[in-house]
């Protein structure tokens, strides 16, 4: 295990990765419950991480203001206003060009399901599905690295 408290896991995806949040969740003595269920905000990670999909940017906001305690949850909430922030900065950028703004709203909008359901499905395992390089700025906002990747 590396020192940053994950492991890389290969899951078979074609050029994503996910990680696995290992040291934070090990079971804690009381019950054998997981620590890595304990959130600032009393619902569920299995509910919560996919609901930083919903709303483009503010449910994600929503979530990193007032969760505190989960990394799993705080890594879904970067990645969704960072995606949300990708489809609407190459929107605006290619506004000029025919159904390319459509194009790029509608991809955008079924990578946002995708991660909605790899958020609630690896949620049990606490496996962070990553969407490329919005995924490793998330990654690298909610772990402590403030290295810009540009």
């Amino acid at each position: 295990m590396s020192g940053r408290g994950y492991e890389p896991v290969g899951d078979g995806n074609i050029g994503l990765e996910s990680e696995v949040i290992a040291s934070e969740y090990e079971t804690s003595g009381s019950g054998g419950e997981s620590i890595g269920y304990e959130t600032s905000i009393p619902i569920h990670p299995k509910i919560l991480a996919p609901l930083c999909y919903l709303l483009p940017v503010l449910s994600g906001l929503l979530i990193i203001v007032f969760e505190r305690r989960n990394t799993y949850v705080r890594l879904h909430a970067w990645q969704s206003i960072l995606l949300s922030l990708v489809v609407y900065i190459s929107s605006l950028l290619l506004f000029w060009v025919p159904f390319i703004p459509v194009l790029i709203h509608a991809v955008g909008f079924v990578a946002a399901i995708v991660c909605m359901v790899r958020a609630y499905k690896d949620s049990d395992t606490l496996t962070f599905f990553k969407l490329g390089v919005v995924g490793d700025f998330a990654e690298r906002q909610v772990l402590g690295a403030t290295v810009l990747p540009f």
